[in-house]
């Protein structure tokens, strides 16, 4: 295939989720719950639809997708020098294109600290502004005009709560009622991104859907928008500082001394390392709470302002205990279940394990079937994938426990009917390890 023609196929950038994987055991992660917001204006983290693709017909690549692997190299072939670049999915995808796959999510876990999260975010924006030679200098050649928008569009966002910081510090700078004023646009402009999917949740997305259960989740969508505004506003300076932080790494790095350009620490890396104390905590947001206090300085130059800059002044100076705070264990509250639900729950489980019961059998080799069509006319699917292998062995310890089958009958499948090993060869390893 051509490359030429091959780039049509290149790349299908799919939504990377911010969603956490279930914490294994009891344990909670209230700085993971308190971070991720489903309304997340970072492309990084959620993606529902591409106002690229709508507006242009060219989506982004944010780092996962399905692509064409001679086509992905052919688009970047030559276009990069060694050791120059740190972040490179959204220039993949420049050249590559992508186009969004809106029915498929992708989860990751979401990182249960705060400083951990931090390093991520500093890593990102570092290599953001590595891409400036591909914007302003002699790199830039080969690339759109919506290509460089996309980059200069990241640089922006980078900056966005360094001047945040700056404007709060200039408004109060003002008379008290426009100080106020200021301020209070300047939150509601942070808090946008959080609040501005809430209006389209208030009627159900789906039939069947009981009013007490809908408006039970969007409480529960609204206080977590309202906790993720409260912890932006309380780490802004943090954030600041840390963005300014990593400006000025890259510029030095990559205009003076040429070195540490792919530093790369993965999560898995940081969150490997020491939790850090309360002690250590303000040892590494120092600089955001000189930052935050610098900037309630301002109230020595306007004193009258002092009640409004106050609350600011002891929120960011508690920011790093806050942010310690959040980053700890916790563990969760034990679920109360009714007895009535705890029967319905019990009879949802008895008719899901009565699906294997039903299909699982020598005609399938002993392997779930993907699904059942009841309508126009009974039909079992027979194929199964990873997935179905993986529920079928779920659902034959529960039925196990629940005393639905005993130990023979457990091991059955693996054995064949007749009590022989004819089956064995269809089963995967870990089910023959398993029973």
């Amino acid at each position: 295939m051509r490359p030429a023609s091959a780039l049509r196929k290149a790349t299908a950038s799919c939504s990377r989720a911010s969603r956490p994987l279930f914490p294994s055991g009891r344990t909670v992660r209230p700085f993971s719950a308190s971070s991720r917001a489903p309304a997340a204006s970072s492309p990084y983290a959620a993606a529902i639809s591409d106002v690229y693709q709508d507006l242009f017909g060219e989506g982004s690549f944010t780092g996962k997708g399905i692509y064409n692997v001679d086509a992905f190299a052919a688009a970047l072939h030559g276009r990069v020098p060694e050791n120059a670049m740190l972040s490179h999915d959204l220039y993949e995808g420049i050249f590559a294109r992508a186009a969004l796959v809106s029915d498929v999510e992708l989860v990751e876990e979401f990182p249960a600290r705060h400083d951990v999260a931090a390093r991520r975010q500093h890593r990102w924006v570092r290599g953001d502004w590595q891409l400036l030679p591909w914007v302003f200098g002699a790199r830039r050649h080969g690339l759109t005009s919506l290509g460089r928008w996309k980059i200069v569009d990241n640089l922006r966002r980078s900056l966005v709560a360094p001047s945040a910081v700056a404007a709060l510090a200039a408004g109060w700078l003002l008379p008290l009622p426009q100080a106020a004023l200021t301020t209070l646009l300047i939150l509601a402009m942070l808090s946008l991104g959080h609040l501005l999917s809430l209006p389209f949740a208030i009627l159900p997305g789906r039939a069947g859907i009981t009013s007490r259960s809908h408006f039970a989740a969007l409480a529960g969508d609204t206080a977590a928008a309202l906790r993720q505004i409260g912890l932006e506003i309380a780490l802004l300076p943090e954030t600041g500082w840390r963005m300014l932080d990593a400006i000025g790494r890259t510029v030095w790095r990559m205009g003076v001394s040429r070195r540490h350009l792919l530093e790369w620490v993965t999560a898995a890396q940081s969150a490997g390392g020491g939790r850090p104390g309360p002690a250590a905590s303000y040892r590494g947001m120092a600089g955001g709470v000189g930052l935050g206090l610098g900037a309630c300085g301002v109230v020595l130059a306007n004193p009258p302002v002092w009640p409004l800059v106050l609350p600011f002044a002891l929120l960011w100076l508690g920011a790093p205990a806050l942010a310690w705070r959040l980053s700890q264990p916790g563990t969760a509250a034990p679920a109360i279940v009714s007895p009535r639900d705890a029967r319905e729950l019990r009879l949802i489980a008895r008719r899901t394990w009565r699906y294997f019961e039903t299909f699982v059998t020598e005609a399938s080799h002993h392997l779930p079937p993907d699904n059942f069509q009841e309508m126009p006319r009974p039909v079992v699917a027979q194929r199964t994938s990873p997935t179905n292998i993986g529920l079928y062995l779920l659902s034959t310890v529960v039925a196990r426990d629940m005393g639905w089958i005993g130990q023979g009958r457990d091991a059955a499948p693996a054995r064949g009917d007749d009590g022989d090993h004819a089956a064995d060869a269809a089963l995967p390893r870990t089910f023959l390890q398993l029973v």
